[in-house]
């Protein structure tokens, strides 16, 4: 049976390589607006960060480095994923104001993008490694602006669409769900469990797991409570929309994963409600493990969405509403990779779970995925038509609707965000190398 842990290696190199793929595909993508510019570069550092962030917990689980006698509280590699993690998050604070509907179209603003991002995260990074990350769950309301702006463009398009009949309109609407669900895809899932109020006992459960003479237990309750009753809000709102929109509509493959992920949050709910026991045990003597049936529902229900449906939902973004210029012959073999590559998230993440469940050999499990490959290399080329055939860039439907501005913005101020984060990104290596020597 294989090790559930086994898909955070392979959510570390899906994201690295799908964001490094994404950034230099931008690069060469010099007629897109500069919105789509912007916000690619955005969703492209991200995707390295995460993988950043991933690819320290798996160096961190290897009996290497199990076996190194580390006596500090923190070592390199817990700095590491927590500051790329704060990094990628410093970015989701700033994303919505520039995509799907930018908020920020003059040229002053848009070139501020860089610096406050830039600055915003090493801030953050650095007080957080100085407080030894006691705070570090109360800087996810870094995401209330995401919610803030985007449930009123998914609304807003989706009844141009209803009451207007603007089937363009659907692009915005689907644009802005599909981002929340990329931004608060994991607290969705969570969503009965924040309607009954048993999520602050879970977030009590973490503190006392994490030693609450060094856990600051109130701001980062705040945090947690903020983000996953938003994540509750969101997904709700989203499947009222859906609903109403496959009432005159009918089912699409969006509604399918809207619904999808309500019933995830039914279900976990049920299952959080039933391990209350479990969980209230830390409180009274010791903390009691977690049935394997549970842990193993959460590994491919909230985890796989966090870790794998994630960078699948960026991709199809970058891809579908055409901020990458796929069509230039020098991109179309790099973007087929990132085809491929999505593809065989979906395969490899099926064949962990089937692992799981079942006392599959490697031999089946490995001739099960070479099957599962051949099918979609197969399919690879219908796929590409289809993703890329239907996509329409967002700023076309603005400048349609004469809601975007062409701000005087040169290309080398736009490569200014990609340029600063990879500053940002060596800071992160040196400090956390420094910190980590002279606290050891």
């Amino acid at each position: 049976m294989a090790e559930q842990e086994s898909m955070v290696p392979v959510a570390a190199i899906v994201c690295f390589l799908l964001g490094v793929t994404s950034l230099i595909l931008l690069n060469r993508s010099k007629n897109r607006m500069w919105m789509d510019r912007l916000a690619g570069y955005m969703l492209g550092w991200c995707l390295v960060f995460f993988g950043l962030r991933y690819a320290a917990v798996s160096v961190r689980d290897t009996s290497w480095w199990q076996a190194a006698d580390i006596t500090s509280q923190f070592d390199i590699f817990q700095y590491l994923f927590f500051s790329f993690t704060i990094a990628a998050f410093a970015i989701v604070a700033i994303f919505p104001f520039i995509y799907p509907y930018p908020i920020f179209q003059k040229s002053s603003t848009i070139k501020l993008v860089a610096p406050v991002t830039f600055f915003l995260g090493l801030v953050i990074v650095i007080s957080m490694m100085l407080t030894e990350y006691k705070y570090v769950g109360f800087w996810q309301i870094l995401f209330t602006p995401s919610f803030i702006i985007l449930i009123p463009i998914y609304f807003r398009f989706l009844s141009e669409e209803m009451l207007e009949g603007d089937d363009t309109a659907r692009r915005m609407s689907l644009a802005a769900g599909i981002i929340l669900i990329a931004f608060f895809g994991q607290q969705m899932t969570w969503w009965l469990a924040q309607l009954i109020s048993i999520n602050d006992e879970f977030v009590a459960r973490f503190a006392i797991e994490a030693g609450v003479g060094s856990h600051s237990y109130v701001p980062n309750w705040i945090g947690y409570t903020v983000t996953n009753s938003l994540g509750t809000i969101a997904i709700l709102s989203l499947a009222a929309g859906e609903t109403w929109r496959a009432n005159k509509k009918g089912i699409n493959g969006f509604t399918i994963v809207i619904f999808l992920i309500l019933g995830v949050g039914l279900i976990s709910g049920i299952a959080d409600f039933a391990v209350l026991d479990i969980v209230d045990s830390c409180m009274y003597t010791v903390c009691e493990s977690f049935p394997e049936s549970y842990n193993i529902w959460y590994k491919f229900t909230t985890e796989a969405l966090l870790l794998l449906f994630t960078p699948l939902m960026v991709m199809y973004i970058l891809l579908h509403f055409d901020v990458i210029d796929s069509e230039a012959e020098q991109n179309q073999w790099m973007t087929r990779i990132i085809v491929i590559l999505m593809l065989l998230i979906v395969s490899s993440t099926m064949i962990e779970l089937l692992q799981s469940f079942l006392p599959v050999s490697s031999m089946i499990s490995s001739a099960i995925l070479a099957m599962v490959v051949a099918i979609f290399i197969g399919w690879e080329e219908r796929i590409m038509n289809a993703l890329i055939g239907e996509g329409e860039s967002i700023s076309k439907k603005l400048s349609s609707l004469n809601e975007l501005h062409e701000p005087d913005i040169s290309e080398s101020e736009i490569q200014l965000f990609s340029k600063s984060m990879g500053v940002l990104t060596a800071i992160i290596f040196i400090l956390c190398f420094l910190y980590s020597s002279i606290v050891s």
